[in-house]
């Protein structure tokens, strides 16, 4: 009569602690069940310490004790801290023994359903506290579940549930993310079903998502960019009263753009998960930074091949007319510029890990590649006399020197490697998160659990000592849970009362 744990749960939770993503076990089992599968398949891990959780409401006053769980799955008594071998030690105070001991941040919290509805409703202020801690949830009901999930999110984790069961239907449904392992009644609540009935799948879930988070935000990009750069292109040609033709938008709009908005979102996720999470918001202030900049670059790159044009001694100005005028060297200048400009911006977008696999792994968008850059270099790079048809479509005006139409494919190369370093060395790198960081005055995290997980006493919890709610008798020993710190206490039961 054993139910052993799946060989693959262990190296799963693993990769998860290795990626700094959080790991709580939710079940309707057994408390020591639930802790004894929590060691072996590394939640809690060997020189960790797992303290128990105890709520009593069946006397006339509700209490709170903590435990020390050995391995065995005893208490382990107050009156033996002292010669607890694992270091703690205890402390006299106005001639009693304060039973306050200074246990290490390594612990994790265990509580069972009945204690924490009892703590959710007479100890409110402690049970933030318990669910950044708690990592094992024991003899939890399926509204029990549910509410755990919802009260996680509250405090600002992103919460992903796995379950098998139909007691897990409310927690799934409740989750960002919920994962069913079976195809039966917790796959209708679940927005995602396992056809293996393991949490290997977890993983998976979470590198797709980062993935398409990713490709989201580098899709959007790109079209604003592809945007941004149109209107600069048009502004510059509408200063000398030029203007692109029909077929150069045709050429811009349905052969490139469309094709790389297409393909470069089917990149593949990393096989590897990392601890840094992608951004989460289009308004992020290292988002916006890396549009602005590519925009000021991009802005320079026509700029700098208009003056480059410009400089050359052959070259004959456009006669500006009260018509529009299509046949000129800046609009061409300016068309040849963009059709690589467009290229580039979707391969430095196109970055690839620690979220996508590298780009040379998107096969449709190697073979974009391989089409449109010959084209864009034939169109840049051939004579005057070469088909003089297709000049005339697409209403452009190649210039008459090889070494001139060279020196702009130099140019263009130049800003798609400049474009790519910029994109995947410096727009993603950690130094400069910290410089926007500091810049934004950026001086406490949003997230409500971490401030909790800052704010915590590094003598909590007190073990042995039972907490007690106040009353509202100022005189009767009981206590207040109020910033970390013990505010009261008196003798009862040969205990502690005493708030954390």
């Amino acid at each position: 009569m054993k139910n052993s744990l799946k060989p693959e749960t262990t190296p799963v939770i693993s990769v998860l602690k290795n990626a700094n993503i959080r790991t709580v076990m939710v079940t309707g089992d057994n408390l020591l069940t639930a802790v004894s599968v929590a060691r072996e398949c590394g939640m809690i891990e060997p020189d960790h310490q797992a303290i128990m959780v105890k709520a009593d409401s069946t006397s006339a006053t509700p209490s709170v004790t903590f435990h020390l769980l050995k391995r065995g799955g005893d208490f382990l008594c107050s009156q033996n801290l002292k010669d607890d071998p694992q270091g703690h030690t205890s402390h006299v105070m106005n001639g009693y023994q304060q039973m306050k001991v200074m246990v290490q941040r390594q612990y994790h919290l265990i509580i069972d359903g009945k204690s924490f509805e009892t703590i959710k409703l007479q100890f409110p202020a402690l049970l933030p506290r318990l669910l950044v801690k708690g990592s094992v949830f024991a003899r939890m009901s399926p509204d029990q579940k549910a509410q755990l999930v919802t009260d996680l999110q509250g405090l600002g984790y992103g919460v992903g549930m796995c379950g098998d069961g139909a007691n897990d239907c409310g927690a799934l449904k409740a989750a960002h993310a919920g994962i069913s392992l079976s195809e039966a009644e917790a796959s209708v609540a679940s927005p995602f079903t396992s056809k293996v009935p393991n949490i290997t799948c977890v993983p998976k879930v979470i590198m797709e998502g980062r993935a398409a988070l990713t490709t989201m935000f580098s899709v959007f990009k790109y079209m604003a960019l592809y945007s941004l750069s149109e209107f600069t292109s048009v502004a510059i040609l509408y200063w000398f009263n030029s203007a692109m033709g029909d077929k150069e938008y045709l050429y811009i709009d349905m052969v490139i753009v469309l094709a790389m908005a297409f393909v470069m979102g089917i990149t593949e996720p990393y096989p590897h998960l990392c601890k840094q999470r992608p951004p989460g918001t289009l308004a992020g202030v290292d988002v916006l930074f890396g549009v602005i900049m590519h925009v000021v670059l991009m802005m320079a790159y026509q700029a700098g091949v208009l003056f480059y044009l410009k400089s050359r001694e052959w070259f004959v100005p456009v006669v500006v007319k009260k018509e529009t005028t299509i046949l000129c060297g800046e609009n061409t200048m300016i068309f040849q510029a963009s059709i690589f400009l467009y290229v580039s911006l979707a391969v430095s977008l196109s970055t690839g890990p620690p979220y996508r696999k590298p780009l040379y792994t998107n096969v449709l968008f190697m073979l974009c590649l391989a089409v449109i850059f010959p084209c864009n270099f034939f169109i840049t790079l051939a004579p005057v006399h070469w088909l003089p048809g297709l000049w005339n479509f697409l209403q452009i005006t190649p210039h008459p020197y090889l070494f001139f139409r060279c020196g702009v494919a130099e140019i263009a190369l130049l800003y798609m490697l400049l474009s790519y370093l910029l994109e995947s060395h410096v727009f993603h790198s950690r130094w400069l998160h910290t410089i926007l960081k500091v810049v934004r005055c950026k001086r406490s995290p949003r997230n409500r659990y971490k401030h909790i997980l800052a704010g915590l006493d590094p003598d909590w919890p007190c073990l042995g000592v039972r907490i007690r709610p106040i009353n509202g008798n100022e005189n009767d020993g009981h206590t207040s849970i109020q910033d970390g710190h013990i505010t009261k206490h008196s003798i009862q039961d040969d205990n502690w009362s005493g708030g954390l």
